[in-house]
């Protein structure tokens, strides 16, 4: 991610509807899990909203491989920070009870060598939260501004978990109301590009005060649907996997794919 999109998250992150909302679903998911005290990390911290939030329900650390985002991090007076790549992390063996992953794999060139080093990290019992983008079908300029390199489909998603060694507990597709607006929007920004060879630009779109609490709203009660069903289809998708107490599920070996 550029610098220059680190600066709009902490411009917009504590009070835009998308980043609200997918901070209060990762946090809910992760109460749900009833981690007593937990050491955490946030891995891909960003601008460190979900940072904050996780520091108030235990031993919270971060890490970024963006030296901007570990300064931006750092301004909200959270110093438990290392500026290093989830592929290849600064961090001991077995030592988080959880760890998150809130759009973040979609940027890494080996995603399933990044789900294998969270599964490192963790304790056995140990609880991974992950969010990424949904669907090949809804790839646009947004993707490309934001350096990721794919979309996912739940399929995907789940076999990268299982072959990393963790059991999936929870896996849903999300922004599921918003689903016919946004591919709606992808599709006609996919034409006006090619027609007018525009730079990639990202999807945020500056909404009025009332649009934004009425956004929040709406995906406060799908956050709370997630929570208890998986829904069938969405921009986004979320997963909980739980890190296997005896090492990893033989039943689905981990391959090195890239």
């Amino acid at each position: 991610m550029l610098d220059k999109h680190i600066d709009e998250m902490r411009d917009l992150e504590d009070r835009y509807w998308w980043f609200v909302a997918r901070r209060r679903l990762a946090v809910g998911l992760l109460d749900d899990a009833r981690l007593d005290s937990p050491t955490m990390l946030d891995a891909g911290c960003g601008a460190g909203a979900l940072l904050a939030e996780l520091a108030t329900r235990g031993r919270a650390y971060g890490a970024d491989v963006s030296l901007s985002a570990i300064r931006t991090t750092q301004e909200r007076g959270l110093d438990r920070l290392a500026q290093c790549d989830i592929q290849q992390a600064a961090f001991g063996s077995e030592v988080f009870d959880a760890i998150m992953l809130c759009d973040v794999l979609e940027h890494v060139e080996d995603d399933r060598r990044a789900v294998a080093e969270a599964g490192r990290m963790l304790k056995p019992g140990g609880v991974l939260v992950v969010t990424l983008p949904a669907l090949d079908l809804l790839w646009s300029t947004h993707d490309e501004a934001l350096g990721h390199r794919r979309r996912y489909g739940a399929k995907r998603l789940r076999e990268m978990l299982q072959a990393g060694g963790l059991r999936v507990e929870r896996l849903s597709y999300g922004l599921f109301f918003l689903f016919p607006l946004a591919l709606i929007a992808r599709l006609v920004q996919r034409l006006t590009t090619r027609l007018r060879r525009h730079p990639p630009e990202t999807g945020i779109v500056r909404v009025p005060r009332p649009v934004n609490r009425a956004l929040v709203g709406l995906m406060d009660i799908e956050n709370a649907l997630i929570r208890k069903v998986s829904l069938p289809i969405g921009v986004s998708l979320v997963a909980v996997a739980r890190k296997v107490k005896g090492g990893r599920d033989e039943s689905r070996p981990y391959t090195w794919a890239r």
